[in-house]
């Protein structure tokens, strides 16, 4: 199992609002773009054939008629994971065409206003309940002749997609028609507390959570320091491995893959322990309580490799990833297979995953994936095959030392392949329950202990989440998968002893490189706190330039400058003041923000002679 000195302070101006040539301002909009899981094809196991159980003769018994179920007086489209479900009355058996999403009615009822109302919101149908008829029918006979009630339509029973923008229009018309009995969103999984369950929990970050901070960490608290967007938001990141501790009190807002229920041998291993920790390494709550994962802004999705509706299903489970995330996004490979020299190696060896994450690398998507434990050297004979495949443009992680060393543990997989290493034990993070469990309750349970090539994956997964975010910033757009990979082999730590597995992230070393690449200043704001003194700074000025520093209270914009020869990103600038870059480019300013600013949202740029920064939205804390 996978297992420097500062110019003197002064306060922002008050009331003064000094205009830097506004010629005009125009405010942009923005649009929100939601990422659904809903419409993804899913594929679907082959129904068991219907056991030889036929329904026990007898005398017929008098049939009690059945009432139909009241209908929802609202409907409200779900926040989590959904989908629509509707039955039409018992009386029109209303079925899904199989091949083109429309309804039929196998007692010939006029279905035309459904189908218009289809056309309308662009919606189609299949069947809820993937079992043959027969199984159905025995289904209803079996609790009729028990019984002695009349029993539902179960066929009758349908799934509805749509576009996202669409469903809510589609659930109010469809529950209001009076062919319908009841329409229904279905949720995945029940939304977790997000709160911390009593018994309280103390913080333990950062001070268990080494692996955050400076060497031998990932120095993930540089990233952090240098932009918000260093936490992963607007980055989505696609887990595949078997489940995790779905209500655990540091977890929210986990998407589950639409229409796949964990296996209960899952539950029966305590497997689901091993996704609450990874989750917990790149997720957990950034809170007053127990763990605040790496990229905690990050958007995550999950998808199970077992699940009751379709039984083992690793490739299926990867192929609906990548196809629920865009080109730039992270999918997150927690599982290794069984290689060549008979040990655990990466789940890639098998050619069906190594030609998925192929596809997922040639589409953008950044694929970031297990070692394996097995000690395996992916360089002898016994992987000649699958090393002639070439490279899938997946990273692979190996596990390291926790510890400056960076050594190769004994049990990590290695050779040439192997991309980067995490640390491939004490990682403390969510579940199991060894280092603590709150109330005896696994919702409420920690580790210390958290190991192999499925704790050091995370790590490197979670710096390819945070890059990706400041890509986006500053770069204005997403590093290819090589990029990123290069981008993060040059700059690490190199490792110690052992076979090659790579050196560890250095986030410090990888987003000054990736400053490098930005086209213009790079702005920095720091301990922008209500009674403090801020300090603002750029970098990649011109040496000697004078540099403004403005900002707006009103928003984003566009202003130009005639005496800068620029345009501001800001709706009605305010000047804070100035600073000249030294030699290497560098310019600072600090100003004492006033007590009565804490909550205050700020647009902050800085400009020069023909150069701009890029713009950071802060709120005073």
């Amino acid at each position: 199992m996978l297992i420097p000195p500062l110019a003197r302070p002064r306060e922002f101006p008050n009331g003064l609002r000094e205009s830097l040539d506004t010629a005009y301002s125009l405010v942009r909009g923005g649009a929100a773009v939601v990422a659904t899981l809903l419409g993804t094809t899913l594929s679907v196991a082959a129904p068991t054939a219907a056991p030889a159980l036929p329904v026990t003769p007898g005398t017929p018994v008098a049939v009690a008629p059945r009432s139909p179920l009241p209908k929802p007086l609202n409907l409200t489209v779900p926040r989590y994971a959904h989908r629509l479900a509707v039955k039409f009355r018992d009386d029109l058996r209303v079925r899904a065409d199989l091949t083109g999403g429309r309804t039929r009615s196998l007692a010939g009822a006029d279905l035309s206003d459904i189908e218009r109302l289809a056309r309308r919101h662009q919606a189609h149908f299949s069947q809820l309940l993937q079992l043959p008829p027969e199984r159905l029918e025995f289904l209803r006979q079996r609790a009729r002749n028990h019984s002695g009630n009349a029993q539902p339509d179960l066929g009758g029973m349908l799934l509805v997609t749509a576009p996202a923008s669409e469903m809510q229009q589609l659930a109010a018309e469809l529950n209001a028609s009076d062919l319908t009995e009841w329409v229904h969103f279905q949720q995945f999984a029940p939304a977790p507390p997000c709160e911390d369950i009593a018994p309280a929990t103390p913080p333990y970050f950062p001070a268990l959570q080494g692996y955050w901070g400076a060497d031998p960490g990932l120095n993930l608290e540089a990233a952090w320091t240098q932009h918000p967007a260093a936490r992963g938001g607007g980055i989505q990141l696609a887990d595949c491995e078997y489940w995790y501790v779905d209500g655990h009190e540091d977890l929210c807002d986990i998407s589950n893959e639409p229409g796949q229920t964990p296996d209960p041998a899952i539950f029966s291993y305590g497997w689901q322990h091993h996704g609450g920790a990874t989750l917990g390494e790149l997720a957990s709550l950034d809170n007053a309580y127990g763990c605040t994962g790496l990229v905690p802004d990050a958007q995550i999705l999950f998808f199970t490799e077992w699940s009751v509706e379709e039984g083992y299903r690793r490739v299926t489970a990867i192929a609906n990833a990548i196809a629920s995330v865009e080109a730039g996004d992270v999918v997150q490979l927690e599982m290794q297979a069984i290689g060549g020299g008979g040990g655990y190696c990466p789940a890639e060896y098998d050619p069906a995953v190594w030609t998925l994450c192929r596809n997922a690398t040639d589409s953008g998507i950044v694929v970031v994936g297990a070692g394996g434990n097995g000690n395996q050297d992916l360089d002898s004979g016994a992987f000649t095959s699958y090393m002639e495949r070439g490279d899938s443009g997946a990273i692979l992680v190996g596990a390291g030392s926790a510890d400056t060393a960076h050594n190769k543990l004994y049990f990590s997989t290695y050779g040439s392949r192997i991309n980067l290493q995490g640390w491939g034990g004490s990682v403390f993070t969510l579940g199991y329950g060894d280092y603590a469990l709150h109330g005896g309750d696994s919702n409420q349970s920690y580790t210390a202990g958290f190991s192999g090539t499925s704790s050091a994956t995370p790590l490197v997964a979670a710096c390819a989440v945070s890059l990706q975010g400041m890509a986006e910033h500053y770069l204005g757009r997403r590093l290819e998968p090589n990029e990123l990979r290069s981008l993060l082999i040059d700059t690490g730590t190199p490792q110690g002893s052992g076979g090659h597995i790579g050196p560890l992230p250095d986030m410090a070393a990888a987003t000054n490189a990736l400053l490098e690449l930005a086209p213009g200043m790079v702005l920095g704001v720091r301990n922008l706190v209500a009674g403090a003194e801020a300090t603002f700074s750029v970098t990649r000025a011109e040496p000697g330039a004078t540099v403004y520093f403005i900002y707006s209270r009103s928003g984003a914009g566009s202003t130009y400058v005639p005496a800068l020869d620029v345009t501001l990103a800001l709706d009605a600038p305010i000047l804070a003041g100035s600073a000249v870059a030294d030699d290497s480019g560098e310019a600072r300013f600090a100003q004492f923000v006033p007590p009565a600013a804490a909550g205050m949202q700020l647009w902050i740029q800085a400009a020069a002679n023909a150069m701009t920064s890029d713009m950071r939205a802060e709120v005073v804390q």
